[in-house]
């Protein structure tokens, strides 16, 4: 009997030990690679997490979950859809987290809202969307016992005039809130025709700029999404590159110059009534406007450069000519 009960109890500790955990196991779904859904529905019959490497490819199909989902920092849902359909995530419980919600969606989309995730209703919080090549927010919606995400289009009749153009090959977003009604940015996507040429930070060499090589395309639009410090985006008003050709010549001396100094401009021109109201700008590598100096018909002037010491882009400007420096303060 003795015996018995001993048997008993190892097998008991036995089952604990390693039947519990096997099934506890099955109840939570730990998605790490990649998980690919077609035009079919799929159910995932318990929990699941999608780990932070985790990514989902939603294509015309469903993933119905039956249980709630949980997406750590850094995973991903992509989802792609044609004219008629696109890929949807169910959830029958609740979403939390942080996913990052990455659409394909085709040119033709009208802007019309698309749904994208159906979760019982909790943290609105649990899906982000990355940006297309307008601006399209996620939302949130609340229906019955669920919450709906879903994108729409925004209007792009309030747009803002952010886009300076420096000489023929440079675009610039005005970052001075005195000049701009008091915004201030932080991170810039630049489009042409729609397309996303780069994106960056203020920190990230310069994310306010965008140069186009030898030359801007004159036939071309160019767009620029900047996000301020809130995370609120705005949309710039459509910018076309204008060539400007004016016979002057504008020379920067001395490049380096010690910090704390004067830097020297001079112009050369037959027309001296370009220099009647000729201007010099500065700013520093950020974008964000420093100070600006008046020609007044000379054709020398000098300029005070900050204290301290870094890279600055000096803008002359003379009528329709504009034409931009960089000059290094050691």
């Amino acid at each position: 009997m003795k015996r018995r009960l001993i048997t008993f109890i190892s097998l008991l500790f036995l089952y604990l030990w390693i039947i519990l955990p096997v099934s506890a196991q099955q109840e939570q779904t730990g998605w790490q690679g990649k998980i690919s859904i077609g035009e079919n529905t799929l159910s995932i019959n318990s929990q699941m997490n999608l780990k932070e490497s985790g990514e989902l490819y939603l294509h015309t199909g469903t993933l119905q979950v039956t249980g709630n989902f949980t997406g750590e920092s850094g995973s991903k849902v992509y989802i792609s859809s044609d004219a008629d359909t696109h890929g949807f995530l169910s959830i029958s419980g609740t979403a939390t987290g942080s996913t990052e919600i990455i659409p394909d969606i085709p040119s033709s989309w009208d802007g019309s809202r698309m749904d994208f995730v159906k979760a019982t209703l909790n943290g609105s919080e649990a899906f982000t969307f990355q940006m297309m090549n307008e601006i399209t927010e996620l939302k949130y919606e609340g229906q019955g016992n669920y919450l709906f995400w879903y994108i729409e289009k925004a209007k792009t009749n309030s747009c803002l005039p952010l886009i300076i153009q420096l000489a023929n090959h440079t675009l610039l977003v005005n970052n001075n809130r005195d000049t701009n009604d008091g915004y201030e940015f932080e991170y810039y996507s630049w489009y042409k025709n729609g397309l996303l040429l780069k994106e960056g930070s203020q920190d990230n060499n310069g994310g306010s700029y965008y140069t186009g090589g030898a030359d801007l395309d004159e036939n071309a639009k160019y767009t620029v999404v900047a996000t301020d410090n809130e995370g609120k985006q705005y949309l710039s008003c459509p910018y076309r590159f204008i060539r400007m050709t004016l016979p002057i010549s504008v020379t920067v001396y001395p490049n380096p110059v010690p910090k704390n100094s004067k830097v020297n401009i001079r112009v050369e021109t037959e027309d001296m009534s370009l220099l009647n109201y000729a201007s010099v700008e500065i700013y520093d590598l950020l974008g964000l406007y420093i100070g600006k100096t008046n020609f007044d018909g000379q054709k020398l002037i000098s300029m005070d450069l900050p204290p301290k010491a870094g890279i600055y882009m000096l803008k002359f400007k003379a009528n329709d000519y504009v034409k931009n420096f960089k000059v290094i303060a050691e």
